[in-house]
């Protein structure tokens, strides 16, 4: 056995030099834009084109799940797999409804588009991972919080999660790449 292939379970670990003071400066970045949102919350409009809280914030927990990839690719990634995500969930509320209409109980009517759009996601995976990923599961599964209202919101989910995706994370990409940098630039001075 190799040693990437043997890992133990340790319940603290000694972050590599420079993460933390990172992290804090990410932190501060998606603070601030949760305070900025809860101020914008009360002057924002509740019907018509609207940032959708979850499909906003949510962007930045998945783009930094994936840390094998490089932030170039988890912003495609996030981005694209999560508009599939919402349009995968659409098409389950409108198989639902359809399938309502034949006459098929609403259990049977959800579960059926459901189980085939999961199928098409896992599937499609290993052919088009840049859109049928993680990502899009995870929007597919947190579409149903709002599942009565989905197809009337998806342009204001597809909006939130672009600007989520430009927002949060390419501004949490620069912060990380900014204070590397500058860290970079510290020790070549010593």
């Amino acid at each position: 056995m190799n040693q990437n292939e043997k890992k133990s379970f340790k319940l603290l670990h000694k972050p590599p030099k420079g993460k933390v003071p990172a992290l804090c400066l990410v932190f501060l970045w998606i603070a601030l834009w949760n305070v900025i949102f809860q101020a914008l919350h009360g002057v924002m409009p509740h019907e018509g084109l609207r940032i959708i809280n979850w499909a906003f914030f949510i962007s930045v927990a998945v783009f930094f799940l994936q840390e094998e990839l490089s932030y170039k690719d988890r912003f495609w990634y996030t981005l694209c797999g999560g508009a599939v995500g919402l349009l995968l969930a659409a098409l389950v509320s409108l198989g639902a409804k359809a399938l309502m209409g034949l006459g098929l109980s609403h259990f049977a009517a959800v579960c059926i588009p459901l189980v085939i759009i999961i199928g098409v996601l896992i599937l499609t995976r290993p052919f088009i991972p840049m859109f049928f990923n993680d990502v899009g599961f995870v929007y597919l599964i947190c579409s149903f919080i709002e599942s009565g209202k989905m197809i009337a919101n998806l342009p204001s989910h597809l909006l939130s999660l672009l600007l989520g995706s430009i927002i949060l994370n390419l501004g949490a990409s620069a912060i990380i790449m900014l204070y590397r940098k500058a860290m970079a630039k510290k020790a070549a001075k010593k």
